[in-house]
């Protein structure tokens, strides 16, 4: 029996966006070897399925194997390169098992920035705009490269930060940009900080020293947090009678 061209398309894609895999036609669920009908060009078949049905197209091989005096097919599709792969009807699917089934919002994510196409850093946070960065922070950054920003028309700073990933498109700030150089990260992003903890011992069970909540941008943040690791590391010293050596 010829095998339905969207049931097909599902597995491939979701086969593609997930480690890849091998199809076998002419073997049912349970193992039994039933075979495939020789007189059906079936290699022909899929690799239009992978090419038309499947957006990006597929790289497929099929090879005919023949198992207790019967003809299967092994159908083998790798793990895509070009991910995430659809269906012709639009739809995301991804291998759980022995199943398919569409593909999540965060999953999809996850997949647009494993093919390199997608960067959570340039996503724009919404409610922002220009005037959310600290203009001192990018005259320091542009100058480097021999731009004055602020001396710049609104216009050509604007085309500046969007040709920077700092704006995106539509003008928001991009998460990047506003780690970066903005003015208050946190107003916007409430996850961005760093929880700083110090304990007596060795274990977070131990008496709790200090203890301290950084926020602000990026490099602040790094800087702070630097700081502070440095200020708690013991420095041991060497004392011959009553001078300390080192």
């Amino acid at each position: 029996q010829k095998p339905r061209a969207e049931q097909s398309a599902r597995e491939f894609a979701s086969f593609a966006n997930k480690d890849g895999g091998v199809l076998l036609m002419g073997v049912t669920d349970d193992g039994e070897i039933i075979g495939i009908e020789e007189s059906f060009d079936y290699e022909e078949w899929f690799s239009n399925i992978a090419r038309n049905n499947i957006i990006p197209s597929l790289n497929i091989t099929c090879e005919t194997l023949s198992v207790s005096s019967k003809s299967i097919m092994a159908v083998s599709i790798p793990t895509g390169k070009d991910k995430p792969y659809q269906t012709a009807d639009g739809k995301y699917y991804i291998r759980v098992g022995s199943t398919n089934r569409i593909v999540r919002q965060s999953e999809l994510l996850r997949l647009f920035q494993a093919s390199g196409s997608f960067h959570y850093d340039q996503m724009p946070v919404d409610k922002t705009g220009i005037v959310d960065l600290n203009y001192a922070k990018l005259d320091n950054y542009f100058s480097k490269y021999n731009f004055g920003f602020s001396q710049e028309t609104p216009e050509q700073q604007e085309i500046l930060l969007k040709n920077t990933d700092i704006l995106s498109e539509n003008g928001q700030v991009t998460i990047a940009g506003l780690l970066i150089f903005g003015s208050n990260p946190s107003r916007y992003l409430f996850q961005n900080g760093i929880s700083f903890a110090y304990f007596k011992g060795a274990s977070i069970n131990e008496a709790l020293i200090d203890k301290k909540n950084l926020d602000g941008d990026l490099c602040f943040q790094v800087d702070t947090c630097t700081t502070l690791i440095k200020s708690f590391i013991s420095s041991p010293s060497t004392i011959q009678g009553v001078k300390r050596v080192n």
